[in-house]
């Protein structure tokens, strides 16, 4: 329906999901994924560098059948260090790729993988701990180190050999190392992975009940045998050291959060991303939350330094509005703005969401309307969810 942006079309498409359970009375686990279905890549007829040639679309379709299965072995040593070993296997058929843009013939790949987790929790209470200006009253620190191997040996047929459906954007956070979990099926590759983490979490007890003060979770991925390849046309070469990814998130009292979330590239020695936001909630009927966005050039397009508004009201029980602006402060207009209405039914939510993007430089403006409706037993929404996620509305 909308031309400007890339597409993937799966009519039809089917999953089942096999989720992790223990094999017979064995303390082995077995986890699988599946998928069969015929998919179709539109690609943007503008703001495109991969989409267009002598004006002829390099759309393309193929059908696709994958199929992946794991076991798992977690175990517990000494009563407190979690190692959860796993190997699987994934087979995934492709049909010949049709259209202006196929290029490649029938295939079958083939991809094994191997791996672990490492982990444990260790926690400290001091309930003593009083601090007006903080509302802290009793503190309990929680630390949770991580260790997290993923390995894939070299493919029969690598990624640029398949048709990339499923394949890798730029993304604003990490993304998982490990399958299923990891999900951009098509873009696939070999991998030798480590990836380091560490949360820490402070709770108190505010008016009777537990609240995180404090949640910080550090990650770094450490690549033991970089490829210097891609395995998308959309990012760059593989490192030896991944960005270093802080995400916080610090409530100084009930009724305000302050948000952090960071992406260092300590190859080049610069942030890559950073997003600082505070929220005000004072009451359960209003909020409002004031942002900063920061994006390197050449990090995700040509960056951003844009400043961030939101606005939550509920009318009444069953009502809400939400709002939401976005103005560049480089180019000194407004990029983005989006408003939401809520109505939450006595069996079913629905919200409905306008929004408008004008990213300047002669390019068109975007106009975007999304209705969602879900049953309250099991919400897709909530009255007012959108308020730090609005994109969610929108299917992005």
């Amino acid at each position: 329906m909308n031309s400007f942006f890339d597409q993937v079309e799966r009519l039809p498409d089917a999953q089942l999901t096999g989720f992790r359970q223990p094999v017979l009375n064995t303390p082995i686990y077995y986890e699988s994924q599946s998928s069969v279905g015929y998919y179709e890549r539109y690609f943007a007829g503008t703001n495109t560098l991969f989409g267009m040639t002598n004006n002829t679309p390099l759309d393309f379709n193929a059908a696709r059948a994958d199929t992946f299965h794991q076991l798992l072995l977690p175990e517990t040593f000494f009563g407190w260090l979690n190692v959860t070993p796993r190997v699987g296997a994934r087979a995934t058929w492709y049909s010949p790729e049709y259209g202006a843009g196929g290029t490649n013939s029938e295939t079958t790949r083939y991809v094994l993988n191997a791996g672990g987790d490492v982990s444990f929790t260790a926690s400290q209470l001091w309930p003593d701990a009083k601090n007006s200006v903080l509302d802290v009253n009793g503190l309990r620190h929680i630390i949770v180190p991580s260790l997290t191997y993923a390995f894939v040996p070299q493919l029969n047929e690598p990624a640029n050999n398949v048709p990339q459906f499923d394949t890798l954007y730029p993304s604003l956070m990490i993304l998982p190392v490990e399958f299923p979990d990891y999900n951009d099926i098509d873009a696939i590759n070999k991998e030798d992975v480590l990836r380091f983490g560490i949360r820490n979490t402070l709770q108190t007890m505010r008016n009777g009940q537990l609240d995180d003060l404090l949640n910080w979770n550090v990650m770094l991925d450490w690549n033991l045998r970089p490829t210097g390849e891609t395995n998308s046309v959309f990012l760059q070469p593989q490192k030896t050291f991944d960005d270093l990814y802080s995400d916080l998130s610090f409530k100084p009292r009930s009724w305000i959060t302050v948000q952090s979330q960071i992406r260092y590239d300590i190859n080049n020695n610069h942030l890559n991303m950073a997003f600082h936001q505070i929220a005000f909630a004072p009451n359960d009927r209003w909020s409002v939350g004031i942002g900063h966005w920061y994006l390197h050039n050449g990090f995700v397009d040509t960056g951003d330094d844009v400043i961030t508004g939101t606005l939550f009201y509920r009318l009444n029980e069953n009502w809400g509005l939400h709002a939401m602006e976005y103005f560049n402060a480089q180019t000194g207009h407004l990029q983005e703005q989006s408003y939401s209405i809520y109505r939450d039914m006595r069996s079913w939510t629905a919200a409905v969401a306008f929004r408008v993007i004008d990213n300047g430089g002669g390019q068109p403006v975007d106009y975007g309307v999304a209705f969602s409706v879900s049953l309250k037993a099991l919400p897709s929404f909530h009255v007012g969810d959108d308020t730090v996620r609005p994109y969610e509305l929108l299917g992005q």
